[in-house]
Formats: structure tokens, sequence, C-alpha cells
């Protein structure tokens, strides 16, 4: 719901134009421009002398995105699993094999346990546009986009409270729990050294109260007195206790098979030392971890203890510029006439366009786990052509095919290994520091066709559909500086490789809409002023990558026409 209050926030300031603007209504003068076509592009160019002025609303929302082969996931399941096991954090890699050693527990599976990542996208744009008609072929014009953009997370981490293996090594920031260890290893130690002593002594004089069981049984001593040191030794590895050793960061739930069983070897060895007459070990094993929480996936994100230096996971918002483009658009032929509803039987109208993107949003933040920008594109140009067919005054199409080529962008970025896990081509989002790169990303061509066909209901009232095909190719990632990695660029520079040749996406959208116009009624001098109010709803038909995401977006523009000049 925050997400949601805050875009209607953000949507207010336009609404403030148009409120403002509605006074000039009045004095706007009669717009001697052709009749609206209504929903979508077309190539109609504006009058010699006259300017169009549009504000607008835009509201997008999604939380599926489409996978390589074209199937819906949720945005959240790249960050999503069942088992946060090694193959996620290296920390819980290396401790497997160390807990397996002490518990006996064989193919120990550590993890953190089930983690579920629930994401919502939303965004609300503000939509501002001039264009004015320079000759009667020639429209020159430029837009404005202030856009933004909210990302809303729900985490739902052990649901039943029994998924996971591992936790938090308690050690590392309790000191009852590291005293604990600490005495445990003290412990061992003493046991160790006591018991060795009592061997050398009982070879020497066998008859020395308490070595007859030491006398009974050398081997089985001696092995009790290694095995103990080994084990000890595996203990302070994992869990720490002795001088300068933290252990791991993450060690077996205190109710884990796997600690229960380490806790019944502590028993072992007690017992077997109690036997030759050593009671130097206690009854307590060492201090086992919690379940993993919510609270300590915030930890491991912002703690720097453990690599990441991310923030925790929360609703972010971006707000800014999103998209400021000059465009032109210059009409090549028709045979039209002066007015679309003079039209008798077939007729058509052609023009092209170019537009430049000065501005095109901002550049995700690396310190974000889920990165809302502002914005879809970076710098970059566009040319387009536009077809327009008529059959009469009432029915109309318009096929527009544009090619964009986007410009490089440069910000900082976490590059995942290429052994990531990866659900639909994603990889897993938690990437640690040591990973940032500064990198240059060149974005791929673009190709976008659009088919609008419409139909007038009344000499004011227009209804349409667009179907909309983009297809963009994979983008180009170049590694410019290393911000913390330890590796070598080489390594660095081939996952940025891989991870960019699967950046292509395709995607088909279908957009149904109206428009009211009175410019037709105003160049007669029967109304004034002389504007027209689109309503559009869009939504995603098919995608593939996770590029193309289930998009719902509804918009309402608002357009002005005045005369400045001329007749």
């Amino acid at each position: 719901m925050m997400a949601r209050r805050t875009l209607v926030v953000l949507a207010l300031p336009t609404l403030r134009v148009l409120l403002a603007l509605l006074p000039l209504l009045a004095a706007t003068h009669s717009a001697a421009a052709q009749r609206a076509l209504g929903l979508g592009d077309d190539a109609a160019t504006l009058p010699k002398g006259v300017l169009r002025i549009g504000a607008g609303l835009q509201w997008d929302r999604a939380n599926e995105r489409y996978d390589a082969d074209g199937k819906l996931r949720p945005l959240g399941a790249f960050a999503s699993t069942s088992s946060w096991d090694g193959g996620y954090h290296a920390g819980l890699a290396a401790a497997a094999s160390v807990v397996s050693a002490l518990s006996g527990v064989a193919a120990f599976d550590p993890s953190l346990g089930a983690l579920t990542i629930q994401r919502r996208d939303a965004s609300a744009d503000n939509l501002i546009g001039a264009e004015f008609g320079v000759l009667s072929r020639l429209t020159v014009g430029a837009r404005l986009r202030a856009a933004s953009h909210a990302i809303e997370p729900r985490i739902i981490l052990n649901p039943g409270r029994t998924e996971g293996t591992m936790g938090f090594n308690p050690a590392w920031a309790n000191t009852v729990a590291r005293d604990r260890n600490t005495l445990l290893l003290s412990q061992f130690d003493s046991a160790v050294a006591q018991t060795t002593r009592r061997i050398a002594l009982c070879q020497t004089a066998p008859a020395a109260a308490g070595c007859a069981p030491i006398v009974a049984n050398v081997a089985g001593a001696q092995s009790l007195v290694s095995g103990a040191a080994s084990f000890a030794t595996a203990l302070n590895q994992l869990y720490g206790g002795r001088k300068n050793s933290a252990g791991m960061p993450f060690i077996p739930v205190g109710n884990s098979a796997a600690q229960q069983a380490i806790n019944q070897r502590v028993l072992g060895y007690r017992d077997q030392f109690v036997a030759l007459g050593n009671s130097a070990l206690g009854i307590d094993g060492p201090a086992g971890a919690a379940l993993f929480s919510p609270a300590d996936l915030a930890t491991l994100l912002s703690d720097s203890l453990y690599g990441y230096r991310l923030r925790p996971l929360r609703t972010v918002h971006a707000y800014g510029l999103g998209e400021f483009a000059v465009h032109a658009k210059f009409r090549l032929f028709e045979n039209v006439g002066h007015d679309t509803a003079s039209i008798r039987g077939f007729a058509f109208r052609q023009a092209v366009g170019a537009a430049v993107r000065v501005t095109g949003g901002s550049t995700p933040d690396a310190s974000e786990i889920f990165a809302p920008v502002t914005g879809d594109a970076g710098r970059g140009f566009a040319v387009q052509s536009f077809t327009d067919l008529f059959y009469g005054n009432r029915f109309s199409a318009t096929i527009v095919v544009g090619i964009d080529e986007p410009m490089a962008q440069e910000f900082a970025m976490r590059i995942p290994q290429v052994t990531a896990p990866t659900v639909g081509g994603l990889p897993f989002p938690l990437v640690t520091a040591d990973r940032e790169t500064e990198v240059s990303r060149t974005p791929g061509s673009r190709l976008d066709i659009a088919v609008t066909p419409r139909i007038a209901l009344t000499r004011n009232i227009r209804l349409g559909a667009t179907w909309t095909m983009s297809r963009q190719a994979a983008d180009s990632w170049r590694v410019r500086s290393l911000a913390h990695s330890v590796e070598g660029p080489g390594t660095i520079e081939a996952d940025a490789d891989f991870w960019a040749a699967g950046t292509d996406w395709s995607e088909q959208r279908l957009a149904l809409g109206g428009t009211y116009s009175t410019v037709e009624a105003a160049r007669a001098g029967r109304a004034r002023p002389a504007f027209d109010v689109t309503y559009e709803h869009q939504q995603t038909l098919s995608g593939r990558n996770w590029r193309a995401s289930y998009l719902t977006r509804d918009v309402v523009t608002v357009r002005w026409y005045r005369r400045v000049w001329g007749r």
C-alpha cells in the first residue's frame, strides 16, 4: 500500500498542471489542424504556425516477468530458493565438510532455509510535451517525462520454522556463546594434554595409580588423544574458541540433527576420558545457531563482516527525470487533402521521424538488491517510419516502424559469477561487494513495429487498438575498473560477457483506447477551444527473456492546439 499511496502523490503535480492550463482554453484560438486520428502515433504533421501542448499521466504495474522460454515467473523468483545452500554463499559451502567431519553426517547440506521474495513494481510518470508546426510538412517538438518507480518486496523466510540447517555463529556477536566455546576448547586441550602425560607416565611406571586402564589398552588411549585433538581442531575451525579464532560465519542450528550429533560426540569423548580417569571435559557442547530469520537477513546484507555491504530489503523509490527528448517529423507524401473528414475511398499518408534522447533516466544503485530506475533507456536516438491508411472518413490504420539505438551508460554494477544459481536466466541477486565493478553498458539495437486500426464513431470520437512488437539485441558490457574486487579483471570480464549475452528480449503488447477531439469542430467555428483527450490501456501479450515484464499500463493524455501565427 505504501508504494500505491506514494505513486498517487507523485501524480498530483501533473494534475495541478492540467488544472492550471484550463483557463487558457477559453483564450485558445481555433487551430487549423487536421482531425486527430486517435489512439497511437500517426503520420500527421501540424499545420504551419500551430502549437500543440500535451500533458498526461502514465501508470505501470507488474509483478511477473518472462523467462528465456517465454514462461511467466514472479518478479521475485530469481531471489527465491527452497534451499539457500552453499551454491548461494561461499561461507555455507566452506562449512559443509567441517560439519560432516564433526557430526558424522555424510553429505551434509548446509542451508539457511527456504527464502521466498515476493515483489511488486509500480510507477507513475508525468508526461509533458510540446510540438510546433514549423512548415506544413515539418513538425518539431520536445517531450519530458518525470518518472517515479517503486519496488515493493515481501520476504518469507523459513515459514515452517524447520527448513534451515545453518544460522549465524552466535560467538561472533554474543560473549556468552564465545565464552562457552572458549571453555569447551580449553577443556579439550586440557584433557588431551593431561592424558598424553598420563600415557607417557604409565608406560614408564605401569604400576602407578590410575594407570591400569591405560596399560590395559595403550593403543586405544593414544587413539583417543589423537582423535580428541583433531576433533577439537575442527571445533575451533567451525565454532571458534581459541585465541585469535572466531570460527566460521555459519554453524548448525541448535536443534538440528548435525548439532545434536556434534553434542553427542562431545559427550562420547567425555565418557572415554572419564574411563581413563580424566574428568576435564564437561557435558556442554558448542553454542549452536538460531534458525535464520528476516532480522538475520538484514544483518547479513548490511554488516560488512559478511561481505555484501548491501542495503536491507525494503520498499525503494526512485524519482527524477525519466526522459527528455527532442524530435522532428517530416511528411513525405499524402493524398488525404486538407481534412481527414473529407476522404472518399482509399487514401494514404507517409512521414518519417527522428528523435534524440538527451537524457534517458537514472542508472541502478549497486548497493540495492532491487534497484528501481527512472526511464526505460539511456541516451540514444531513434528513426521511425509512419504510414497512415484510410478508407473513407471512418476507418484508418497506422503502421509505425522504428529503430532505436541506445548509447552507453556507465555505472557501478555487481557481476555474479557464472556459477551463480539462476531462475529464468536471472542470477541470484545477493552478490558480494568484491564483485562490484564500473561497467560501461551499451544496450543493443531495438526494433519496434506498431499497427493501429481505428474507427470513427462520430466526428469527435474515435476508438482504436494498437498491437506492438519489440525486439532488442543483447547488451555489450565493458568492465572499466574494479571497485572492490580481489579477483583478476579477466574473471570479472568473462562473467560480464556471459551475463550480457542473456539480455536480449522481445515482447508483444496490445493497447485499447479512444480519443475525444474538438479539433475539427474548433476549425469549423462550432467549438472552442481545440483539444483532444486520449485514454489507452496496455497489456503485455507475450514476451521472452527476463527484461520483458508482464506489464499493465494506463495512460491519459490531454493535448491543446493553438495557432501562434499564420492563418
